[in-house]
């Protein structure tokens, strides 16, 4: 056996931990060692299970590798430490003031539709007016919804969204390579493409978002995403908050519309 083969090998957990993902950001040794105060020496005793450690050295690896809260317990945890970061579930009462916040902003937004969608892309709680845009099934992921439900035949610029949506899921499940779920919507999103055509991979547009399509009127919209700064809550850190605004004045009245009707 060659002594690269016996290196890769002979490494424990957390040390092949690290070697994925300093390869996977295009880093040497030499530069992450740096960044994460160490020498590269020490470092590749890590990666080769010679050397054990310490939290301070996970925690700083983690940070020079900037891993999101989620893989930060999984190294901390293949290193055979317990989790840096909480992970709550969005409806505990740890959270209870930041369910809150997120309850304000979804209720202010009203007329307009806003959703909270955690890292799966799964809706855990929206506002009254996205509550319309809802099936009446069970169905609450917003991948599925769009490339294989009931969004599919609503969003009137189908074509236009969806491949930059695919390559994004795409580039989010490469960011968490061990989360399968994430893995199997980006290739639901990228199979569904495969119909389109090629002006349609790369459409025209300053921002890409979606317009629906509701008997006569077409819903011109544009969405901004807000997050949780500085989270240190696996959960809170994921959470999307994504808020649709009316691209124009025809828009804008047929919420409002729809508002007064269900007032």
């Amino acid at each position: 056996m060659s002594r690269v083969n016996h290196l890769e090998t002979s490494a424990t957990p957390f040390g092949a931990s690290v070697r994925r993902w300093r390869r996977m950001r295009g880093t040497s040794q030499l530069e992450l060692a740096h960044r994460a105060g160490t020498t590269s020496r020490h470092l590749s005793f890590l990666e080769t299970g010679r050397s054990r450690p310490s939290r301070d050295m996970v925690a700083r690896l983690a940070e020079a590798l900037q891993l999101q809260l989620r893989e930060a317990n999984d190294l901390f945890r293949s290193a055979g430490l317990a989790s840096a970061y909480p992970e709550s579930a969005f409806s505990e009462s740890d959270l209870a003031p930041f369910t809150a916040v997120v309850e304000q902003m979804l209720h202010a937004h009203n007329p307009f539709p806003a959703y909270a969608i955690d890292r799966r892309w799964n809706i855990v709680q929206a506002n009254s007016a996205a509550q319309r845009f809802l099936p009446d099934g069970p169905e609450r992921n917003v991948v599925r919804l769009t490339y294989a439900g009931a969004w599919r035949n609503l969003i009137a610029n189908w074509d236009d969204i969806a491949w930059p949506g695919a390559l994004r899921l795409q580039r989010e499940s490469a960011q968490h390579p061990d989360d399968e779920e994430l893995a199997d919507l980006a290739t639901l999103a990228v199979e569904a493409c495969a119909g389109l055509a090629a002006q349609d991979v790369m459409p025209a547009g300053r921002v890409l978002c979606p317009a629906f399509r509701f008997g006569d009127d077409l819903i011109r919209t544009i969405s901004v995403v807000a997050q949780f700064g500085g989270a240190r809550d696996v959960t809170l850190e994921e959470l999307r908050i994504e808020l649709f605004f009316p691209a124009d004045e025809q828009s804008a009245q047929h919420f409002m519309r729809l508002s007064n009707v269900d007032g």
